[in-house]
């Protein structure tokens, strides 16, 4: 059965794109800077959060220095950046529409403009490149990385040198992906929609320069065709945040529970927070199937997941994440590598998916509530077999240690479940392990 396209996505699926997954944050920073250093006209950039001296691949220096130089060589710059309310405005990873950003800005003699974009006590939490907007050459970058050093891993996810030992951020798998062909275009105007419309422009200290930033003129051309990949670019939108979209868009959750439920062969799983009780309830019944089910997460979970238990809607999902657990064809999984002390945990914090070696989606959205219905995302799905299975293939060889190319898609999924479950009997014993992944106990998750 064909992976459904949701009818609630307010941008059609195109035809004829080139998607390049990218992973690991080492891999695509370097790519998203390399293709800054060759544009011509514009870079923009939708930022969530951000740790000020994290600094790109290859000695590129920290976020500001990058569009420092690009901004210097002539390009339209423009950064849209979240600006938190509540408890999130004192996060260190985050930069405030404050007197503290503009005085930094002014410290710097920035010359790219910016302007802050909030959404309550939710969060602005796409991130996306575009690079060329408008024009021929128009690229883009979607996903789930955010600017921090611990995001700037390799896939070999050597140990750190900076932070503490084991922390928890330290050490990072994610996932972006790299879009050429018409659906930029639908990137290039949720930018325009989210710039022309951000929250805290007109506000004290919520945009840069403080002389005033220019609105963006609406997309009136549909970028060439690339490649032969079907895509679409799916969101979550709060009604009335935009006057384009007064019911707001819920797109990426129907995508998500559509593609779960047409699922045939395997569904493999890797994110932040896997507390959606919906989505859980349809893999339940893939699992009764006798589909094959995997699930990537971190082994040590964000605190406030635990602190969240007593919310009767994260701890029905927690229920639902037990009972599928009871299945022998459900794996809950986290990536982990022996150091010369112990074990450090890579932390998960990709969200994306694969099915069937069919179709995939790659974004910023967790697999939870609050961003189906809170937080502004932004996922990219295809439909494409070359691609999502060149993509299962580079995740899975990743986290098994073995060459998966040669299995089919259900086979590769069963033998890297296997991998994971040998895992923990070595970790039991303190031994290396195949790849990374070990299997964790589902009923346990995030207490």
């Amino acid at each position: 059965m064909a992976i459904p396209i949701p009818d609630s996505a307010f941008f059609p699926p195109r035809e004829r794109n080139a998607i390049t997954p990218l992973v690991d944050g080492g891999i695509a920073f370097d790519r998203i800077a390399s293709t800054i250093e060759s544009a011509t006209s514009s870079l923009w950039v939708c930022v969530a959060f951000l740790e000020q001296e994290a600094t790109f691949p290859e000695g590129r220096g920290t976020f500001f220095d990058l569009l420092d130089g690009a901004a210097s060589r002539g390009l339209d710059v423009r950064a849209l950046i979240w600006h938190p309310e509540g408890p999130s405005a004192d996060a260190e990873d985050t930069l405030c529409a404050d007197a503290k950003t503009i005085e930094i800005l002014s410290g710097r003699d920035t010359q790219w403009q910016a302007r802050w974009d909030a959404v309550g006590m939710n969060c602005q939490h796409q991130k996306v490149w575009i690079i060329d907007a408008g024009t021929p050459n128009e690229i883009a970058f979607v996903g789930g990385i955010n600017i921090t050093q611990g995001s700037m891993t390799n896939p070999g996810h050597e140990e750190p040198t900076f932070g503490k030992r084991n922390e928890r951020y330290s050490n990072i798998h994610d996932v972006h992906c790299q879009i050429q062909g018409p659906i930029t275009s639908d990137v290039h105007q949720n930018f325009v929609m989210r710039w022309n419309h951000a929250s805290e422009q007109n506000k004290e200290n919520g945009s840069w320069p403080k002389t005033g930033t220019e609105n963006l003129s609406k997309v009136d051309r549909i970028s060439a065709e690339v490649g032969n990949v079907k895509a679409q670019i799916t969101r979550s939108l709060l009604p009335d945040l935009y006057s384009e979209m007064p019911k707001g868009e819920n797109s990426v959750r129907q995508q998500y529970l559509e593609a779960f439920e047409a699922a045939e062969e395997y569904v493999y799983i890797e994110n932040q927070i896997l507390l959606s009780r919906a989505c859980l309830d349809v893999i339940h019944r893939r699992l009764e199937k006798g589909i094959p089910v995997l699930a990537l997460v971190p082994a040590d979970p964000m605190s406030e997941l635990s602190a969240a238990r007593s919310h009767p809607g994260i701890a029905a999902a927690y229920e639902a994440l037990a009972k599928c657990g009871e299945y022998p064809n459900f794996c809950l999984a986290a990536p982990a590598a022996l150091r010369t002390w112990g074990y450090e945990e890579i932390y998960v914090h990709s969200k994306t998916a694969i099915i069937d070696d069919a179709w995939a989606t790659i974004g910023s959205t967790n697999l939870v509530f609050s961003s189906f219905q809170g937080d502004t995302e932004m996922n990219v799905s295809f439909w494409d077999n070359q691609t999502a299975r060149a993509f299962r293939t580079q995740l899975f060889d990743e986290h098994g240690g073995f060459s998966s190319a040669k299995y089919g898609g259900r086979e590769a999924i069963e033998e890297l479940i296997e991998i994971a479950r040998r895992n923990t009997y070595k970790r039991d014993e303190n031994q290396p392990l195949q790849g990374f992944i070990y299997a964790i106990e589902p009923s346990d998750w995030a207490k």
